[in-house]
């Protein structure tokens, strides 16, 4: 039994070693965005420079308020908000679809579907950017949100998770609601939706993250600076002279900040539940 606590207990203090390790970049970029950039310099490589001033805090959102009137970043905050809402929404509602049909109905050619999902897979989004960018060229969708959207949108790995997940909801639910003269349709958002939390919202935080973060592709369609997202913004911020220290982190906390909430809010749903909930 002590051999057993003696074990547990040293998987806890390496994970609170390795928690500890990767938090120190963030700390330090919160922390740097509260400071001066002579205090910045100063203090790099000590431990100091994990430390906020606290003799100065009346100061400490100054490099926020020069970061703002200085790039308008407000204008590129609310375009993240409002693309990453438009892709999430949208993937969500198009690959939960996909997957719930191959799940459930007799599609034609429904293993052919699935290994062509399994070999999509393989192939990174970043190796087919010329060719989506020559459709969305093609198709006048450029320095507009459906031309940054869409190629977000479907996802063979999100469509292959939502079904696999779908898979395991026992038919029974279905039959009972077939049975009552509930549609397809009724069946998808009132029983399906609201027992699959779990698994929409792990792939709303993982499309979420990328759409926020995504920088090569926005850079590519927009060619207004105001359309910009916060990712472009921040990368003009760094490259733009004079560049100071601690409003590019002022900049890249603004930026993470939102990525946090998202994980925090949603952490109590990625969290196996028992979908034969219903079933007596």
């Amino acid at each position: 039994m002590k051999g057993i606590t003696v074990i547990r207990l040293l998987k806890y203090i390496v994970l609170i070693a390795f928690a500890i390790l990767f938090l120190f970049p963030t700390v330090w970029m919160f922390v740097s965005s509260t400071k001066t950039v002579a205090e910045i310099s100063a203090e790099i490589g000590s431990i100091q420079s994990f430390i906020p001033n606290f003799s100065n805090m009346q100061n400490w959102l100054v490099p926020y308020q020069e970061m703002f009137s200085r790039f308008n970043f407000s204008i590129h905050f609310f375009n993240s908000v409002f693309y990453t809402f438009i892709i999430v929404l949208g993937s969500l509602l198009v690959n939960s679809l996909a997957g719930y049909a191959l799940a459930v109905f007799d599609v034609p050619f429904k293993k052919f579907i699935t290994s062509a999902l399994i070999i999509l897979i393989i192939f990174p989004f970043q190796s087919v950017f010329i060719q989506i960018f020559i459709i969305i060229n093609q198709w006048n969708l450029t320095n507009t949100v459906w031309g940054l959207a869409l190629p977000h949108i479907g996802s063979a790995f999100y469509i292959y998770l939502f079904m696999v997940f779908f898979q395991k909801i026992p038919n029974e639910l279905r039959e009972s609601a077939y049975i009552d003269g509930a549609s397809n349709w009724k069946i998808f958002t009132k029983i399906v939706v609201p027992i699959s939390k779990p698994i929409f919202m792990t792939i709303g935080i993982l499309v979420f993250v990328g759409a926020w973060n995504d920088y090569v592709w926005p850079l590519m369609v927009f060619t207004e600076e105001s359309k910009y997202p916060l990712s472009v913004a921040v990368n003009i911020m760094n490259e733009t002279k004079p560049a100071y220290l601690n409003q590019v982190m002022a900049g890249l906390t603004v930026t993470t900040i939102p990525i946090l909430l998202i994980y925090i809010l949603g952490q109590k749903y990625i969290t196996p539940q028992n979908s034969s909930s219903g079933i007596k």
